[in-house]
């Protein structure tokens, strides 16, 4: 699909949207079909079932056999493995410039937003839907969901074409309206229809938050202005930044030029105010510290963080600001599962990184190097877990904690043991040994074996996030921590089971040792102070599995260091003494143990090597075997070959209004070149 056709295809809207229109549950509802805009349009929930059409398109979240941003969403970071490695990510010659893209540049999810505000903003303002009550929420929701779809791009390609209308399919609008924009500006663009969509939608507690709402818009406005803030400050003088040396938008808009500093004081100003209005009115949810149940006679209220995660409904959790409900939509038959549960409790062909667990501080507030601090050691991973954040102990499995029952074993009950290559898939497997218990349920019938029948609700935008977005923000401006600062992070390590006194932790901090196992130790190839480090751990620490840390690394600049320095992933201290207990496969039956990389047989990295699990050492045909490297090119997609040619007069990649994205050739099939 070309570009233009995605970009700017009229075409008509939505019939079948009025099956729909009763409907605002978040579920998996199919794409409206086609009708003519005078039959539709007419009332709020008309306007409300053309948004909610979509959201399966606009969030992603899992669905069928699908394990969701919990179980992989940090995979291919310092945070987590897969089975599968990212190779075109980590190496310096896999990922390649494409001549075409499917989709185009994902334009259609922008179409979409257009044509409703071209069919629906006349008649807003002439009064059509004055009488009914929630029409301004749905266009609300619009604008939200635009601003979401340019956030994804932003992120993707950084300069992007700015389209706030659905333009005719000629060339000369095409290229009048595709111009690729400074990043600055489609950022200002995101937070203009944030405000837009902050100014009209209801508060948290409509429609028990299945649905956008204002503080939803508020926490995305603070994570947009802060990514963007974060992203020029970090870049900057790279060429990835307008205005920089070499950037490359240069061959459009010459001479172009903005104020850096103005820019990212404002944007973190704006970050700042709107977390503060989440930040301020959410009740974070009671961690008890009770670490387990027992499967075979389960409860509930044992742990509300825990079971904040596994929970079917969440309409009552104030942290919560929007979440996924599964199950049978109302005034539908669809049944909509996923299958997170089940592969946790199966093992999901993932594991967290040693670098990421050790990054946890103890309980205590100390880091794991610091004399006094307590650490016993990685032996067993319950000495990893010993006297550590709670979010560590709660979140992630040890030799202590029990499998939940499934329903193919509803009677043994069984303790964790790491799942290691014997018997591993692409989707079962411990691939490192940590295994994530987030989303872990203890009800059996959500685990559902080899299949994907649960139907544990699933967050999309929780408030912890705005205390977190505030600090780093506020920090970022003013260089200290202010009050508001201090007593959010104080908050949260409270609920986390932490030594509230973050300045002991600053104090103790050692860089060096940080930047072992921590990518966020860096920015653009040089360590950062401990303050904003650490201001980086508790937000690595509280997401574990919620699938930030890609974004988060990217804005910082921080694999810069990769280009010369090759990452080993590596797992658990498994042949120290871990082999003579973690003998089982996923269905309890005893492994055996054949040592990379030379025997064809492998499936476990050898003890010579290192005794850390190495999940990419077992095959030297692994494209990432010598470990993760990096090209700076990589911080940003390249455009496709084709999509540049089609927006040129001639069709020239050289005057074309669509450039290059920086360190990337304009030839298809060519790796980055810086």
């Amino acid at each position: 699909m070309k570009l233009h056709r995605k970009l700017f295809a009229t075409g008509v809207v939505a019939t079948s949207l009025l099956t729909f229109t009763a409907c605002n549950d978040f579920l998996e509802l199919e794409p409206p079909s086609n009708v003519t805009p005078e039959a539709y349009f007419q009332n709020d929930e008309q306007l409300g079932a053309y948004a909610i059409a979509r959201y399966n398109d606009f969030f992603s979240m899992p669905s069928g056999w699908g394990q969701g941003t919990i179980i992989n969403g940090d995979a291919a970071t310092d945070n987590m493995a897969a089975t599968n490695p990212n190779s075109s990510r980590f190496t310096k010659d896999l990922w390649l410039v494409p001549h075409t893209q499917s989709g185009g540049l994902g334009f259609e999810q922008i179409r979409y937003c257009n044509y409703f505000f071209q069919q629906v903003l006349p008649r807003y303002e002439s009064g059509f839907y004055s009488s009914y009550a929630n029409a301004d929420h749905y266009i609300g929701e619009m604008y939200f969901l635009r601003a979401w779809a340019y956030f994804s791009r932003l992120k993707t390609y950084g300069d992007y074409p700015i389209v706030s209308e659905v333009v005719s399919d000629n060339k000369d609008d095409l290229m009048a309206h595709g111009t690729r924009m400074p990043r600055n500006e489609v950022a200002d663009f995101i937070l203009s229809d944030l405000d837009k969509a902050i100014s009209m939608l209801n508060d948290k507690g409509f429609l028990s938050n299945n649905r956008i709402n204002k503080q939803v818009a508020l926490l995305v406005k603070s994570r947009v202005a802060l990514y963007e803030a974060s992203y020029e400050e970090y870049h900057r003088g790279t060429g990835r930044v307008p205005g920089d040396a070499g950037w490359p938008g240069f061959r459009v808009h010459p001479d172009y030029s903005f104020d850096v500093d103005a820019h990212i004081n404002d944007l973190l100003t704006q970050a700042t105010d709107a977390a503060k209005q989440v930040a301020d009115n959410i009740q974070l949810t009671e961690n008890t510290m009770v670490l387990d149940q027992n499967p075979a006679s389960p409860g509930t209220g044992w742990n509300p963080y825990f079971e904040m995660y596994a929970s079917m409904d969440l309409s009552g959790v104030d942290e919560v600001l929007m979440w996924r409900q599964y199950g049978t939509a109302s005034n539908s038959s669809a049944l909509v599962q996923h299958g997170v549960p089940a592969y946790i409790a199966s093992s999901g062909g993932i594991g967290l990184l040693k670098g990421y667990v050790e990054s946890f501080l103890m309980a205590n507030g100390l880091p794991i190097y610091a004399a006094g601090s307590g650490y016993q050691g990685d032996v067993t991973i319950d000495n990893v877990k010993a006297d550590r954040d709670g979010r560590l102990q709660l979140f992630v499995f040890g030799e202590s904690n029990y499998l939940p029952f499934t329903t193919n074993n509803r009677e043994t009950i069984y303790n964790f043991t790491p799942v290691l290559a014997p018997t591993r898939t692409d989707q079962m497997g411990d691939v490192t040994g940590y295994r994530i218990r987030k989303g872990e349920s203890f009800d059996w019938e959500q685990n559902s074996f080899g299949d994907g029948k649960s139907e544990t609700a699933q967050i999309v935008f929780r408030g912890t996030e705005a205390l977190l977005n505030y600090i780093e923000a506020q920090y970022m401006r003013d260089g200290n921590l202010d009050a508001t600062s201090q007593n959010y992070w104080r908050a949260i390590r409270s609920r986390a089971g932490v030594d509230t006194d973050f300045q002991k932790t600053i104090n103790a901090t050692n860089m060096s040792e940080e930047a072992k196992g921590d990518w966020g130790a860096y920015s653009k190839g040089t360590l950062i102070d401990p303050t904003m480090y650490n201001i980086r751990r508790e937000r690595r620490c509280e997401f574990v599995g919620e699938g930030f840390r890609w974004d988060d690394l990217v804005r910082w600049c921080s694999m810069d260091q990769l280009v010369n320095n090759p990452y080993m992933p590596e797992g658990v201290n498994f042949w120290t003494s871990m082999y003579q207990t973690a003998i089982y496969t996923e269905m309890h039956t005893e492994a055996s143990y054949v040592e990379g990389p030379t025997d064809p047989d492998a499936n476990v990295s050898s003890r010579e090597e290192s005794v850390y699990i190495r999940p990419y050492r077992i095959n030297s045909g692994n494209a990432v075997f010598d470990g993760y490297t990096w090209m700076n090119a990589h911080y940003n997609s390249p455009l496709p070959i084709r999509e540049i040619q089609l927006l040129s007069a001639d069709e020239s990649v050289d005057n074309s209004v669509l450039y290059q994205t920086w360190g990337w050739p304009t030839e298809s099939s060519m790796p980055a070149e810086k």
